[in-house]
């Protein structure tokens, strides 16, 4: 993200409306002292938006991880799959059962199951593992250096 170039705009727009007010140095020096006082603001806003925007992946993601890691100072997400612990094999699967579900979903199971290469039975069994589980993620974590 470039998150610098974004609040560069915004204290130009300041800097521009402030040269509006004129040769009042009243004006000028409360301009210049509010402008100084904005830049760590904006700067944390930028994280938290770019944290807002790492948990609303994360929450669209269930089988990846988000996280925002700042890199020389601008944020960035990185997306990483989550490492199942389930791992079976067909004679882990003793256990039957008949499922009635509509027609519409059958059908989106067996697109889902299609995009990531499973049959049906495998997509549902993986799916079914891993969210009866408590998340292993307790929070986010913020990794680097932030300069001011």
């Amino acid at each position: 993200m470039d998150t610098m170039s974004v609040i560069s705009g915004i204290e130009a727009a300041l800097a521009d409306q402030l040269y509006l007010v004129g040769d009042d140095p009243a004006l000028v020096s409360a301009g210049e002292a509010l402008l100084t006082a904005l830049r760590p603001a904006l700067s944390q806003a930028a994280l938290d938006l770019a944290q807002q925007a790492a948990e609303e992946a994360d929450a669209q993601l269930p089988d990846h991880e988000v996280n925002v890691v700042l890199q020389d100072g601008e944020p960035s997400l990185t997306v990483r799959p989550v490492e199942s612990d389930v791992t079976f094999t067909t004679e882990d699967l003793a256990a039957r059962m008949t499922l009635r579900l509509p027609k519409l979903l059958k059908s989106e199971l067996e697109e889902a199951a299609g995009v990531t290469g499973d049959s049906i039975n495998a997509y549902v069994v993986k799916a079914l593992s891993s969210s009866g589980r408590p998340s292993r993620r307790t929070g986010k974590r913020i990794t680097g250096r932030f300069q001011t």
